[in-house]
């Protein structure tokens, strides 16, 4: 028992490591050839914790790592590649109308498109210039302009063209933190005071 614990261990962690090594995307994110490669590294490590031998899933495991990684160097040298290996963006939305041929292909209801249109807070396709379903199957769009947000900038365009004396420009002072100043400097101490 303690034997077959450890060896779930040592797999776990093994596991860890090489997709750590394979990249950072969560599974909404992967493309076909990650996330195939993710499955098997599962099968692959759940089937052999009964035991073929430790090192002959290790190795199985890192070869196959080996090869998403070889995958998506590829990839990055090779549009041809890349398209084979991973597919293309396909849009469904142009110009405000709907692309149902591509819809169809894709196999996307309109109650589908129309619920991911509201998650991202679009009421009417034709507010859509265009919208794509990428690769990792998410929703990538663009807006008409008379659709689009208020940008900091175009308030201050609007401001300064009304106000030209007026200062509109937003500063952030040096010492007020963000959660991006978290990355570019760690935290003093092990864990954040309202954790503790």
């Amino acid at each position: 028992m303690l034997y077959i614990l450890g060896l779930a261990l040592l797999f776990a962690a093994v596991s860890i490591l090489l997709l750590r090594l394979a990249g950072r995307k969560s599974i909404s994110q992967m493309t076909m050839p990650q996330l195939g490669i993710l499955l098997t590294v599962g099968a692959i490590m759940g089937s052999e914790v009964s035991g073929k031998g430790a090192l002959k899933t290790i190795v199985a495991a890192a070869v196959f790592i080996a090869v998403l990684v070889g995958v998506e160097w590829l990839t990055t040298k090779s549009n041809t590649a890349e398209r084979l290996l991973k597919g293309v963006a396909i849009p469904v939305i142009e110009n405000g109308e709907m692309k149902i041929e591509n819809l169809r292909k894709l196999r996307i209801s309109v109650d589908d498109l129309e619920k991911r249109l509201r998650m991202i807070g679009v009421s009417a396709f034709q507010d859509v210039k265009s919208a794509t379903i990428e690769v990792n199957g998410e929703l990538g769009y663009e807006l008409f302009p008379h659709a689009k947000p208020v940008t900091i900038r175009d308030l201050e365009t609007l401001l300064k063209s009304y106000f030209p004396l007026a200062n509109a420009s937003h500063t952030v002072t040096s010492d007020s933190r963000n959660i991006f100043s978290e990355v570019r400097e760690p935290h003093k101490s092990e864990v954040p005071t309202q954790l503790q």
